[in-house]
């Protein structure tokens, strides 16, 4: 099993690949994708045609939405002169090998179990869960336990795993709440505009543009 098939956002071209090499592609059965950020998804459609990877690729139904328009977005903005990891054509005929899974529903292949959990985060987001030779291993991807104001928080699964492979990127941060970092942002957005000024707000990330507009 392959959890999450992503780029490394800070390198281009084939130097941001996964290291594939370390690997055998024919050799893995399923590949789960957690949620569509391209430092989870965004090596799919190489992986998928251009190695020898025969399996299944699941994810869920608002992921493969998401991950056909980012997947899109990642080639028109592609930067120049670096080589081009896939076609409109990979990705088309990716997008018709990929399956997808409903939170909480049981599937198997070639003898492995796997379900997902609602992970929070983005939008589509899961947390997979498989189960081989009766070893239970849960993958987070990443995952927020605080709901905000168009998602739920992650959900705890209804059973425990032998194995936890968990995103622990701010595992040693502490968050300032959220209250207090929107009435700072609140506060700048009010001084501006009072002032005659417009404020310019980049988002480098799908589902955050989300989250402002909703403040």
């Amino acid at each position: 099993v392959m959890f999450d098939c992503g780029v490394h956002p800070a390198h281009n071209g084939f130097d941001s690949l996964p290291y594939f090499d370390d690997v055998d592609p024919e050799s893995i059965d399923l590949l789960l994708v957690t949620h569509y950020h391209l430092d989870h998804c965004g090596a799919t459609p190489y992986f998928v045609q251009h190695t020898k990877f025969k399996g299944q690729v699941y994810m869920t139904h608002p992921t493969k939405a998401l991950f056909n328009m980012v997947m899109h977005d990642f080639m028109r903005v592609g930067v120049a002169g670096t080589t081009v990891l896939f076609t409109e054509t990979d990705l088309h005929s990716t997008m018709a090998k990929i399956e997808t899974i409903d939170y909480h529903q049981e599937m198997s292949h070639k003898g492995i179990k796997f379900k997902c959990y609602n992970a929070g985060h983005v939008l589509g987001a899961a947390m997979f869960m498989a189960e081989i030779a009766g070893i239970r291993v849960l993958y987070t991807g990443d995952y927020s336990r605080y709901p905000d104001r168009h998602l739920m928080g992650a959900e705890t699964p209804d059973v425990s795993p032998d194995v936890l492979i968990v995103e622990s990127t701010y595992g040693i941060a502490e968050h300032e709440k959220r209250e207090d970092r929107e009435n700072r942002f609140l506060g700048w957005v009010d001084k501006i505009v009072k002032r005659g000024g417009r404020c310019l707000i980049p988002v480098f990330a799908l589902g955050r543009a989300q989250e402002l507009l909703l403040i």
